[in-house]
């Protein structure tokens, strides 16, 4: 059975727009022997944020949801059948375009489809467009695009943006400064991306007019992009913005406990709970209860897995190649 964190009767348009831009993934799979191709939308979940899948059926009323990985609690809801991707899928995301880079995939995607639609002697020129695209787009490509676009991000693109990619953190450490020991505690939100990606965060940090990007560096220059690290950051640590967006724009998935506690934590905080031991290590209790720590204490998974999470990135926002990036 999967969890649900709320119930809702629909999803708005732009929030499906926003959670196929974190999680999302068009995909052309050519079969050798048959010399055929098929074509998938896709957008996966691990099992404790599973519900917002069913969401999307809902929401297309196309589409199945099925296991996509056993070993890593995962599920997907996927639509292949030819003509709901024209009348359904395709329309959706013309009409609530993609923000980054992967409009270029849904671009080539859409294009493939309708060749394949038009007439089966097209197959190499969709073979040719699958050669280009996904994980083999180049990252000159994708940050050029970026950089010239002009960004209108709606409230529930970022919504479900953050619910994708965005990690509520609080660092809690006791600190010495100029001979006065005291407790620091830093409440953040973070949203990662591939560096090529990177002026979708200088959007959101736009977005709320708060915030900046980690690690430094001139964004603008490509040389520059390349050489900074895999990924990009955009933190936020003026709290009171955030809770003000979130409240009013929960998140749909298991994160919305996290931010919860994080919320709790910021409370607590602002009483003064860290200037007492009691205090600390309540927040420090509710720190370790977050993000990977609320998997390790929860009962989805038997004791093999919780080691393979504690010694994996495969919870954390994604930070390595996959098919869609």
């Amino acid at each position: 059975m999967v969890p649900l964190i709320e119930s809702k009767s629909t999803v708005e348009s732009w929030w499906v727009t926003g959670i196929t831009d974190s999680e999302g993934n068009f995909s052309i799979n050519y079969n050798i022997k048959t010399k055929k191709c098929s074509f998938s939308f896709k957008v996966t979940q691990n099992i404790n944020s599973a519900v917002i899948l069913y969401y999307l059926k809902e929401f297309f009323k196309v589409g199945n949801i099925n296991i996509d990985n056993k070993n890593t609690k995962g599920y997907k809801y996927v639509v292949s059948n030819r003509k709901d991707l024209i009348n359904v899928i395709i329309p959706h995301f013309e009409k609530y375009p993609l923000e980054g880079s992967k409009h270029l995939d849904f671009l080539d995607f859409k294009n493939c489809v309708l060749l394949m639609e038009e007439s089966s002697d097209n197959i190499n020129k969709v073979l040719f467009i699958k050669s280009t695209m996904n994980r083999e787009r180049s990252y000159e490509q994708r940050w050029s695009y970026l950089k010239d676009k002009n960004f209108n991000l709606k409230s529930e693109w970022v919504q479900a943006f953050i619910d994708g990619e965005g990690t509520f953190q609080c660092r809690i450490a006791d600190t010495v400064s100029r001979n006065s020991r005291y407790v620091s505690v830093n409440p953040t939100l973070e949203i990662a991306q591939r560096s090529h990606d990177v002026f979708v965060l200088k959007a959101i940090i736009e977005y709320f007019g708060i915030g900046y990007l980690k690690p430094k560096y001139d964004i603008f220059s490509l040389k520059d992009s390349k050489n900074s690290r895999d990924v990009s950051r955009a933190v936020f640590n003026q709290d009171e913005v955030i809770i003000k967006f979130v409240d009013k724009y929960p998140m749909l998935t298991s994160k919305q406990l996290d931010y919860l506690d994080w919320k709790e934590i910021i409370r607590l905080k602002n009483q003064g709970a860290h200037k007492n031991e009691d205090g600390k290590q309540k927040m420090i209790a509710l720190k370790l209860g977050m993000n990977r720590g609320r998997l390790l204490n929860s009962n989805l998974f038997n004791n093999s897995d919780k080691l393979l999470i504690m010694n994996s990135t495969i919870f954390d926002n994604k930070t390595e190649d996959s098919e869609e990036s």
